[in-house]
């Protein structure tokens, strides 16, 4: 992969002004999309295509526009925030909720929450297989928080019961919003946790990378050896690999 030197310097100084002006890291963009696909198990074309959107295919030069609104457009890179969301919007979709349902959810989300560039961390997403049914929309009363609102058919509310919450690989902050990410196919041995090893995977609880890992494997040490390097258990380890080897 070519780098361009003159961009990529550019984005380092764009991101470090951003921290040292106390920007909150999870917003940095700092994850290439080729990246951000292989961390989630996502086809590039796709997050590409949701990152920054698509030409129509009907020849009037127009555009879709990107589901993910929060990625950076100019550098075409991630942040943390935008990765979780990509992870949402990819278990919608492997629950077989149509496209057009997420884009239409999506849009009735933005046209409530106008300024909230990331309004799916902040609330409660769920599906029932069909559309986007989203809690906590209604107020802060309990009874409130659990009525869910169909975000695919304009605000309208819905009486059924929730049938899976898969929010559960995203753990979050004090302050409610994700700031740590178990990627699907990491049986929580792996994470990604903004502000640790800058928010690459690791595996969890440590600062190891499993890339390292790895290549450690890949370079022909063995299970046995990595392990007691780094004073793990053995399944951690091939966890790790495997994760990797997914990527």
């Amino acid at each position: 992969m070519v780098i361009d030197k003159r961009r990529f310097t550019v984005l380092t100084a764009n991101v470090h002004s951003r921290f040292m002006t106390g920007a909150d890291r999870r917003t940095l963009p700092v994850y290439s999309i080729e990246e951000a696909s292989g961390y989630l198990g996502i086809p590039v074309g796709t997050l590409r295509s949701w990152s920054t959107g698509r030409s129509k295919q009907d020849h009037s030069g127009d555009s879709y526009r990107p589901v993910l609104i929060g990625v950076d457009q100019h550098f075409r890179r991630l942040s943390f925030f935008d990765l979780v969301e990509a992870h949402i919007l990819r278990a919608a979709v492997e629950k077989d909720v149509p496209m057009q349902h997420i884009k239409r959810g999506m849009n009735y989300v933005r046209s409530r929450y106008p300024g909230d560039l990331h309004p799916l961390l902040s609330l409660s997403f769920k599906t029932d297989g069909k559309y986007l049914l989203i809690g906590g929309m209604l107020g802060s009363d309990e009874k409130d928080q659990e009525a869910l609102v169909n975000a695919s058919r304009d605000g309208q509310l819905e009486m059924t019961a929730v049938i899976e919450d898969y929010l559960q690989l995203v753990g979050r902050a004090a302050d409610g919003l994700p700031d740590t990410l178990f990627p699907k196919d990491g049986n929580r041995v792996v994470s990604i946790t903004s502000g640790i090893l800058s928010g690459r995977p690791v595996i969890e609880g440590t600062r190891i990378s499993t890339a390292i890992v790895a290549q450690r494997f890949l370079a022909g040490e063995n299970i046995a050896k990595l392990a007691n390097d780094y004073q793990l258990p053995k399944e951690k380890i091939e966890a790790a690999i495997k994760y990797e080897k997914a990527a």
